[in-house]
């Protein structure tokens, strides 16, 4: 359903210390293990568990001892590049070595193997969802004879409880609604499950007058049923949503082409779109409006919204609010929806108001009263897309991708004298101000909670060297730590340059990934703990972040990591509920500002370093030594300040 991405704030930048040959204090490890076997690969997790491979299985490491808490012997040398964590759940994926169409999906606490393609006898996975309330993954993939087939697996025994036929081969959602049924969608039909026998509680075509064909609705369902992806024409989303309770709502688009020749033989082909939406109850699967809703435009972006579902066109400018329990249109003449300036992209309610941002590679914001009457004389438009939302007492703050503007929230006028150039990624709040480091000058500038004008805290401008400029600023006790990728500088918020390091950034991807991997980390967390995001569904998806810079104290954390992890993080299950228990420690680490930025430097020709620096004055804490390979393996767990490293047939931990 709900898909959120959230704005990435580095706060491990990645640079290259060019220097001919010194001796530095190397930091010893606090502890050493040979997990046996040949080490191929190594990943922290998002919670910190530490996983190697090795050519005896797929090991997990106790981070605080190196003590190997469990093996997985049928993931030996599994490859790297079929690992994935799962998003919104505590489970990882991986396909065995020599298997790229199987499928192993684990718990990384236990080791607990909760699904097996193989076993299951179900390969080839192109869909998977996991039910948390039911215990149970749904996963829709291909049968030994090479049919599709949906298939439901007890999450705590991997074992298979029952299977449906090609028909369910194209999901447009699975959603839990209880201990024992779910509610999911396929391109014709919505349906209600029982999750323990697989029995069909209701079936029902959204499209009433259809009922009576339902026979070849489920043929061309069924018929549909490769695993390339949508039927030619049709698509969909399917939404349930807190807001309305006991409703789901699934929309369609169908599309045609039709094609012309001109007197000259010029062909003309033309394609018409058309969206269809109905709502159900969930408990019975009756239709909840009087009628379905019929558009003649492309499927675009849904967003479920407190006051109604909003409904944008895909290729028109236009924007729909409908009442979850009537689908009647609450905005525009006679209900009809109301016109904005681009595409639908993103919402963010402010009170019972609504701000929408819609355009493409532009960003143009509208404030919509609860009339679905434009608030402003004119709308905010700024180069890049969206990405972010400060809300002020009187003012808004919006950043896209380049540049910054602070608009007064009653008239939708600029409090700046012009847009602030930088973008989202140099936007930090602290000790009651909002701070925009602007690329333009080279200023740090603040603005007040209240809002109000932007004011330049610094007055020589900082420009790094390279031929770069900032791209992310964190807000600590000492100051705004300011970095790119060869860069690192800390401002204090009296304006003085505390300190400026250069360092040419390396270039060999296989030094710089595990540093990467663990910035986007804490940065996800950092959103978490920061911000909520406002997600649109549909063939146009996009979120925004918004902080209410008002609030001195971070987001509550069940709340919020509930809001990054799914309602999955809530379950009393072990594996979620030990999720849980260390995500919430991430999460107020996250709150605290983490004093260590990982750098990688050259210390000798052709031999390279992990370096910690301290934030507070840009000295070194400790140093890491990785040789002369040009693709080490280790992992930095940037919570704690971690260091995993593989020398040979060991590993070592750095604390």
């Amino acid at each position: 359903m709900l898909r959120p991405y959230t704005i990435a704030i580095s706060f491990l930048s990645i640079v290259l210390s060019a220097v001919a040959s010194i001796t530095i204090a190397q930091t010893a490890p606090v502890w050493e293990t040979s997990p046996g076997g040949g080490i191929s690969w190594m990943r922290t997790t998002s919670t910190g568990n530490l996983l190697v491979c090795t050519s005896e299985g797929l090991k997990g490491l106790d981070p605080e001892s190196g003590a190997i808490s469990w093996t997985v012997k049928e993931l030996a040398n599994a490859p790297e590049a079929g690992y994935q964590e799962i998003n919104g759940t505590p489970f990882i994926s991986l396909a065995p070595t020599g298997a790229p169409e199987d499928l192993v999906i684990m718990e990384p606490f236990s080791g607990n193997v909760v699904f097996n393609s193989k076993e299951a006898g179900i390969s080839k996975i192109v869909n998977r969802y996991f039910l948390y309330p039911n215990n149970a993954i749904v996963v829709v993939g291909q049968k030994a004879d090479k049919s599709a087939a949906m298939a439901c697996v007890d999450m705590g025994t991997g074992k298979v409880r029952w299977t449906k036929d090609d028909k369910f081969s194209r999901l447009l959602a699975c959603n839990s609604v209880g201990p024992d049924e779910l509610v999911l969608s396929t391109l014709f039909f919505a349906y209600k499950i029982n999750t323990t026998t697989g029995d069909e509680v209701w079936k029902k075509c959204p499209d009433p007058g259809f009922e009576k064909a339902s026979g070849l609705m489920a043929l061309l369902d069924k018929g549909g049923a490769n695993l390339g992806g949508l039927a030619e024409g049709i698509g969909g989303v399917f939404v349930t949503t807190p807001f309305a309770p006991g409703l789901c709502f699934m929309g369609m688009q169908s599309s045609q082409k039709s094609e012309k020749t001109d007197s000259q033989g010029k062909k003309t082909v033309t394609v018409t779109y058309k969206t269809f939406i109905n709502a159900f109850h969930i408990s019975d699967g009756s239709y909840a409006w009087a009628t379905p809703l019929e558009m003649q435009q492309q499927l675009g972006a849904i967003v479920p919204m407190e006051r109604g579902l909003l409904i944008g066109a895909g290729d028109k400018r236009s924007v729909d609010l409908l009442d979850y329990k009537t689908g009647d249109g609450i905005w525009g003449k006679k209900g009809k929806g109301i016109n904005v300036k681009g595409i639908l992209s993103g919402a963010v309610a402010v009170g019972d108001r609504m701000l929408l941002t819609s355009g493409g590679s532009d960003g143009v914001v509208m404030l919509i009263d609860a009339m679905g009457m434009e608030v402003w004389k004119k709308p905010v438009k700024l180069d890049g897309v969206v990405k972010s939302v400060t809300l002020l007492s009187g003012d808004v703050l919006l950043a896209s991708e380049q540049e910054v503007e602070v608009v007064d929230m009653t008239t939708g006028s600029s409090r700046l004298d012009k847009t602030i150039q930088g973008g989202a990624g140099l936007v930090a709040t602290g000790g009651g101000l909002t701070y925009i480091f602007n690329t333009k000058d080279g200023l740090l500038h603040a603005v007040s909670k209240d809002g109000g004008a932007a004011k330049a805290v610094s007055s020589v401008p900082l420009k790094f060297e390279g031929k770069e400029d900032p791209t992310t600023m964190e807000y600590t006790e000492n100051g705004l730590v300011i970095t790119s990728d060869q860069n690192m500088a800390l401002i204090g918020t009296d304006g003085g340059l505390k300190y400026q390091k250069y360092f040419p950034a390396p270039r060999e991807s296989g030094l710089v990934r595990a540093l990467k991997y663990a910035s986007a980390i804490r940065a996800a967390y950092y959103a978490a703990a920061f911000g909520y995001t406002s997600a649109a569904f549909g063939a146009a998806s996009q979120s925004i972040q918004v902080q209410d810079a008002n609030s001195a104290m971070a987001r509550d954390i069940t709340g919020a990591v509930s809001d990054m992890y799914g309602e999955g993080s809530k379950s009393a299950m072990a594996a979620t509920d030990k999720f849980m228990q260390e995500a919430n420690a991430r999460f107020k680490a996250t709150t605290s500002t983490n004093a260590i930025h990982f750098m990688l430097s050259e210390v000798g020709k052709g031999t390279y370093a992990l370096q910690g620096m301290n934030k507070a004055d840009g000295s070194t804490a400790k140093t890491i030594p990785l040789g002369s390979d040009k693709t080490p393996i280790y992992e930095v767990d940037g919570f704690d300040n971690a260091v995993y490293l593989a020398n040979g047939s060991k590993v070592m931990g750095f604390r």
